[in-house]
């Protein structure tokens, strides 16, 4: 079955320049576990009041920033833009070779080119599993596939899936991966994250079936507030951002 991987702090720490309590980190990672949540990504760094829990810790690295991770971790997903692809593959090679499970991100997956190189990398194998991103989230689901297709093409076995919501999407598009044979889907929770969001984790918890109880209970101790504060979701910047399939910061400039 579909992993799935919480990235609420990662992602979702976009909206609020990752400026989350300490008892909202530690209950967003309960929820996580005893929602039977496979993975938990912390962030860009480990937040000190996570302790050892019975889910994969992952922290993404920027190949623009290649950096030292924390031990706490078990995972590092390095994400890369197409033309970061031979030293982000490198650094892999490295984190693997210090213990971590790791993950290949590609972010904005649909301009990606050089698929000959990620098929004559000779180390594939040491990945868990590679992700392609709607970064901008201007897919369709015949986007997710034809992208599925292209890296199953160049020998991944384990294909995962990170959906950004701009086009009201990221549900559908998730669903798509998952028929496909997605390793790992990811979300946040309520839906949060940068542009029009992310995927909400109570929506595909309930989709396949898995508690979602717990997720509630911290949407309304924390991320509600944090909803009515921020405002994320779908809006006219999120919805030009994906019909025009640019990065947020782009948005301002392609309104008149």
């Amino acid at each position: 079955m579909t992993k799935i991987l919480d990235c609420t702090l990662r992602d979702g720490g976009h909206i609020n320049n990752w400026n989350f309590s300490d008892i909202c980190v530690r209950e967003t990672l309960n929820a996580c576990r005893n929602s039977r949540v496979e993975y938990f990504e912390a962030g860009y760094n480990m937040p000190e009041c996570i302790e050892d829990a019975d889910v994969k810790l992952v922290i993404m690295v920027d190949a623009k920033n290649i950096c030292p991770v924390s031990k706490k971790a078990d995972c590092v997903r390095l994400a890369c833009y197409p033309h970061q692809i031979s030293y982000a593959l490198d650094a892999l090679e490295e984190y693997k070779n210090q213990g971590f499970e790791v993950f290949l991100h590609l972010m904005t997956a649909d301009r990606f080119e050089d698929y000959e190189r990620l098929k004559n990398w000779k180390n594939k194998n040491i990945l868990t599993s590679i992700y392609f991103a709607d970064s901008f989230g201007s897919f369709m689901p015949d986007d997710v596939e034809r992208i599925y297709r292209k890296l199953q093409d160049c020998g991944f076995e384990n294909i995962s899936f990170h959906a950004h919501n701009n086009l009201q999407l990221a549900f559908t598009n998730t669903i798509k991966a998952i028929e496909l044979g997605a390793y790992s889907v990811d979300a946040t929770v309520f839906g949060m994250g940068r542009g029009g969001g992310n995927l909400p984790i109570e929506l595909l918890l309930k989709y396949l079936g898995k508690d979602y109880s717990h997720y509630l209970e911290i949407i309304k101790k924390y991320y509600n507030d944090l909803y009515k504060k921020y405002r994320w979701g779908y809006g006219y910047e999120a919805l030009i951002g994906g019909l025009e399939n640019i990065h947020p910061s782009k948005v301002s400039q392609t309104i008149v």
